[in-house]
């Protein structure tokens, strides 16, 4: 273990009795940071520690790196084909500006990243509390005494885990409520119906768990058929495919279209399929949410869908939740 580095000279101190730093943003806004946060704090001390690691990487690298092109003149031993002695001095001399520029970016590199936007708020809590310890170390022994990017991972992990659970639970509850609902999965349908969507009409299936939506605009029929829990009549998934006319191949779009709505979350949510489904009515004239065009280079339509983050509010309580989705291409998902 060795010293940890020192916080840079700044004007950016704040009161170490405050729960918030300042972060720069594009707009040069602050950000708040909860200092509170156990993660929090073990992400700043895993960034301080690998800023170190880059230092004392950096002590070896800079001057022995810019001796390298020297190594095979000085002893013929050590020459390689990878390294293999100047066979003139202009050449030794490219070699040398050559080592020059590569340990002057990787000084330049280790400049940034201390000097980013995400260490400013460290190096100012650090310093706030230098400042109210008039000068203690913050770790008495002046070494590391964890491994804070092992015990980052843990963390993280721990918290998806738990964050994971939650949404699990969450989920259950909702399926749950929705399987007890009056009129069940038919009673989502006819609320579907109801919307009046234009260009999309539901068609009853051949069998009473079935049912296909034809996507007039997008010339695309879609099948959809429940798939019944072995051990209980509760449709517990919902599988899709697609509408090809006898002796007609499936477009490539239908295909990566149904790829998609098979992979969905919430498989047991007809309303969430539906709403997906839908999201494809206007395939040929939404252009993608990242790269704002309508076909990529491959000349390839936006046929992935992704659930949108913020979802629109529930305009009453007799209203049901309709889900918004973004159009993207499958190289831009």
């Amino acid at each position: 273990m060795s010293t940890a580095p020192a916080p840079p000279p700044s004007g950016t101190g704040q009161n170490a009795s405050g729960t918030q730093g300042i972060t720069q943003n594009g707009n040069s806004e602050p950000k708040p940071v909860n200092w509170e946060s156990e993660i929090q704090l073990v992400s700043s001390l895993a960034k301080l520690q690998e800023l170190e690691n880059k230092i004392h990487e950096l002590r070896q690298f800079v001057p022995a790196g810019l001796l390298e092109p020297l190594i095979p003149i000085s002893s013929s031993q050590k020459a390689t084909p990878d390294k293999p002695i100047a066979e003139s001095p202009s050449i030794l001399r490219n070699e040398l500006d050559h080592a020059v520029r590569d340990r002057l970016a990787s000084i330049e590199q280790f400049q940034s990243l201390w000097r980013g936007p995400e260490l400013k708020p460290v190096w100012a809590h650090t310093e706030a509390r230098l400042k109210e310890g008039s000068g203690q170390l913050l770790q008495p022994t002046g070494i590391w005494e964890r491994d804070y990017g092992t015990l980052l991972e843990e963390l993280t992990k721990a918290e998806k885990t738990n964050e994971d659970e939650k949404v699990r639970e969450e989920e259950e509850a909702e399926r749950t409520k929705v399987l007890s609902a009056e009129g069940g999965w038919t009673a989502v349908i006819e609320k579907f119906t109801q919307r009046g969507l234009p260009g999309v009409r539901v068609i009853n299936g051949q069998n009473q768990t079935s049912l296909a939506i034809a996507l007039a605009k997008a010339g695309l029929v879609v099948l959809v058929e429940g798939v019944k829990d072995p051990d209980s009549d509760v449709i517990s998934e919902w599988l899709v495919s697609s509408k090809v006319s006898p002796g007609r191949a499936p477009m490539k779009m239908e295909e990566a279209v149904i790829d998609c709505l098979n992979s969905r979350p919430r498989k047991w949510d007809l309303a969430f399929l539906l709403d997906m489904i839908a999201s494809y009515g206007d395939i040929k004239q939404t252009p993608c949410t990242k790269c704002n065009r309508l076909t990529n280079n491959a000349a390839r339509l936006p046929t992935t869908r992704r659930l949108q983050t913020i979802q629109p509010p529930i305009e009453s309580e007799s209203k049901d939740r309709v889900f918004t989705f973004d159009a993207l291409h499958t190289n831009c998902a």
